[in-house]
């Protein structure tokens, strides 16, 4: 169980460090300006930042592998949906993940 938690929080930290990455080459081919990534990060991250405490009351509520495997569910929603992302207000909303 430890191993499988560690797994599933270096995918969460290499998603959460992927913006950095395709910061250029998102403004390159959609245009957007730096504005509009760092916001959808900085929603992010915000959001990663409030929602802590009232997921480790969910882990304690629900058992850490249920809020563990809804986590990554959804983590993998917002990456799987950022492949298709055409306009500026998606990468807000897939960000968000």
């Amino acid at each position: 169980m430890a191993a499988v938690a560690f797994l599933a929080l270096v995918g969460a930290a290499g998603f959460r460090a992927a913006p950095g990455v395709l910061m250029v080459p998102l403004q390159e081919e959609f245009g957007w300006s730096t504005t509009v990534l760092s916001a959808a990060v900085s929603i992010n991250l915000v959001l990663f930042g409030l929602t802590a405490p009232f997921a480790a009351a969910l882990m304690e509520q629900f058992g850490i592998r249920a809020v563990t495997a809804l986590a990554l569910m959804l983590i993998g929603a917002g990456s799987a949906l950022t492949v298709l992302v055409n306009q500026s207000w998606q990468i807000l909303l897939t960000w968000v993940c």
